[in-house]
């Protein structure tokens, strides 16, 4: 009976100790951690470890040992904002790690100052002085002689029609009517355009 309460007070002091050394260990992993400082050029830039918000533009934690995801956003609005992915590889134990990131923003080129000026240069030359505007007027005016003479040509006919009452003659002052319809419309959209820049210049 002795033996075995002593061989029983032998095992749970050996569970005992098992623990105390699994803790010991535990808490020695635990503490291998490793100061990370990350700089960054931006003060938008926002500074994101293993998805978790550390901090704004510069940022210092404590690391475990083993890689850690970075990942740094530019929370401006502003046009070409850069956006940043990093591993940490954090080697050793109670050593200072130091990562820096140019946040530099991709420069567009600006158009502005040119489109200023094709629209100072467009603004300078009148529309009513333009080599475009002379053709429109001389375009009117053939386009309403057209549909004019078309227009006369088919009522001519149409009273030869009265007349004779031939079906081919019939057909051929639709025909004219259409040529004068077409030139007609033509003249429309050229006097709606001509308007058009009259009201808007």
């Amino acid at each position: 009976m002795r033996i075995r309460s002593q061989l029983k007070n032998n095992n749970i002091a050996l569970k005992l100790i098992t623990i105390i050394i699994i803790s010991s260990v535990s808490c020695i992993a635990q503490d291998c951690k490793s100061k990370v400082e990350i700089i960054t050029n931006n003060s938008d830039a926002r500074i994101y470890i293993d998805s978790l918000f550390i901090a704004k533009e510069k940022a210092e934690i404590n690391l475990t040992k083993g890689n850690h995801f970075l990942f740094i956003q530019d929370s401006s609005l502003k046009w070409g904002k850069k956006n940043i992915s990093d591993t940490l590889r954090i080697a050793e134990c109670d050593k200072d790690y130091h990562f820096s990131y140019d946040m530099k923003q991709t420069e567009y080129p600006s158009f502005q100052p040119n489109i200023y000026e094709y629209i100072n240069k467009n603004k300078t030359e009148n529309f009513f002085s333009s080599g475009t505007f002379k053709i429109l007027i001389g375009s009117a005016a053939v386009l309403g002689g057209v549909a004019a003479y078309f227009k006369i040509k088919a009522d001519r006919k149409y009273d030869d029609y009265l007349q004779t009452k031939n079906r081919s003659t019939l057909d051929e002052v639709d025909r004219l009517d259409l040529y004068s319809g077409i030139a007609f419309g033509l003249l429309q959209i050229n006097f709606g355009y001509l308007i058009y820049k009259f009201l808007t210049d």
